[in-house]
């Protein structure tokens, strides 16, 4: 039987370890740096800058649910989107939001659904291409909480919209150094009366609608 080489000493030990360690001591202090670069935001909504915000693009849902038959929260979502921000000089209380939602975007993960969903009696996505929000005078409740009154509007039917809304921050995103501020903001509405009447019994009649959201300001905005 071969005989096992011996274990190295410590100073072979340490010198094997060192590199492994120096490695570990950058990764460290890159991540250290990472996190602030990336924790440069404002939770103070007085330091948002007055301006014309749109959404962006690539970071932004729209997601809501309903009742199934007593068994779930059947949860949805929409895939194409877009809005405006208006923050004036005098704050949130003068903040406007217009969105919109693509209605043929409808988004159940079964595409047979979705057809359905765009149908007559639901949102009928030929006649009514856009689900519309306007909402305005944001009403901070206490310093990252707020009550944003506004409007849906389908068509020809409109509903009241009361808004839960939780600001999360304000600063310059380090990826694409553009100036952003980003909202949570969860609502519910009566499908009814937004002119979407199929399946009583079947579906409940709440909606529970939920928004994720960060808007940025163009470069060569001014304030």
């Amino acid at each position: 039987m071969p005989a096992l080489p011996a274990p190295p000493g410590p100073r072979r030990l340490l010198r094997c370890l060192l590199p492994c360690l120096a490695a570990i001591a950058v990764l460290l202090g890159g991540c250290s740096d990472l996190r602030a670069v990336t924790r440069l935001q404002s939770r103070d909504l007085a330091a948002v800058a007055p301006g014309t915000y749109r959404l962006d693009k690539h970071h932004w849902s729209v997601v809501f649910d309903v009742d199934h038959l007593g068994f779930s929260r059947y949860v949805m979502r929409f895939d194409l989107a877009g809005a405006t921000l208006v923050w004036p000089r005098s704050g949130a209380p003068g903040a406007r939001v217009q969105a919109w939602v693509r209605t043929s975007s409808i988004d159940t993960n079964d595409p047979a659904l979705d057809s359905l969903l765009c149908g007559h009696g639901m949102l009928d996505c030929r006649r009514h291409r856009l689900l519309r929000l306007q909402a305005a005078d944001l009403r901070m409740v206490d310093a990252h909480h707020g009550l944003l009154r506004g409007t849906l509007s389908l068509g020809r039917h409109a509903v009241p919209l009361l808004l839960h809304v939780h600001f999360h921050g304000y600063g310059v995103d380090p990826v694409d150094g553009l100036t952003t501020l980003g909202f949570s903001a969860r609502g519910s509405f009566s499908r009814a009366r937004l002119g979407l009447p199929a399946w009583p019994g079947l579906v409940g009649d709440t909606v529970r609608l939920r928004i994720e959201a960060e808007f940025v300001r163009p470069a060569n905005a001014s304030g």
